[in-house]
């Protein structure tokens, strides 16, 4: 099902694009621009500098790799590559499941890059990091193979990079929209966008209650992560509590890669070339 040649040529494609470079000096922009704003801070400058540069790398890094996986597909149509790679002994499958761990593989590379810088530059708690690399590596899959989808679904690179950054975004605050749902005036009109918003989250995934900074300052337990927010979602609360950290992160993204995949071969299998 997977062909190695397939996922050597998007590798290679990153290579070419200069990926991993561009995203290294972005990386360490972003450094060193979080390590000034943290001297500049009255109190606490280490944690605000840790904070707010973990949180800005995260952002840079899920944004290339966004641009990247949408802007690769739609050219590959635009060029004709899938149509020649489609002639070759590969299936239509072969051709999605191998562009999925391709764009996995930049994934768990543009984790680990963001990972290292955080422990090198501000030495964070160690078992508070690892989790948080591990998090961060599954968030960055999942939005790599949105990518790939909603770039299989729409014709614009545009528009398939902000509908994946537009889903990023919406995951991420998911958490805090049920919360504040959850404390709203007891009318109707709450009471129907509460109950679209918990339909909205269940087909989402949680990364609100993944990658938390937080974790890095305290440690996992020490930030009472698995504790968050118990109004805003209960099923992500009762997975969190009963799987842990560690099976809530690979449950999640296994999950959510598989349903992003499916929907993306039952829509590829349609197509007419």
């Amino acid at each position: 099902m997977i062909s190695r040649p397939l996922v050597k040529y998007v590798l290679t494609a990153a290579l070419r694009d200069r990926l991993m470079v561009t995203l290294a000096l972005m990386i360490l922009t972003g450094a060193a621009l979080a390590v000034f704003m943290g001297s500049a801070s009255v109190a606490e400058g280490a944690s605000f500098a840790l904070v707010f540069g973990s949180g800005s790398l995260r952002f840079l890094g899920v944004t290339g790799l966004v641009l990247f996986c949408c802007f690769y597909i739609r050219r590959a149509f635009e060029n004709k590559e899938v149509e020649f790679l489609l002639s070759r002994p590969v299936s239509r499958l072969s051709f999605l499941v191998s562009h999925a761990l391709a764009f996995s593989l930049l994934a768990f590379l543009v984790a680990a890059m963001v990972t290292v810088v955080v422990g090198v530059i501000w030495r964070p708690d160690m078992a508070g990091l690892l989790v948080w690399g591990a998090s961060l590596a599954a968030e960055f899959a999942m939005m790599a193979v949105a990518a790939l989808f909603f770039s299989m679904v729409l014709s614009s690179a545009a528009g398939s990079a902000l509908a994946t950054l537009g889903l990023y975004a919406l995951s991420r605050m998911t958490g805090t929209l049920l919360g504040v749902l959850g404390q709203a005036p007891a009318n109707w009109f709450y009471a129907v966008i509460g109950s679209v918003m918990k339909l909205i989250s269940m087909v989402t995934p949680r990364l609100d209650m993944m990658g938390q900074t937080t974790w890095l300052v305290y440690g996992v337990r020490g930030s009472a992560g698995m504790m968050f927010l118990p109004e805003a979602g209960s099923y992500a609360h009762a997975m969190m509590v009963h799987l842990g950290v560690a099976g809530f992160i690979a449950a999640q993204g296994g999950v959510f890669v598989a349903l992003l995949l499916a929907a993306s071969a039952y829509d590829f299998a349609r197509r007419q070339f």
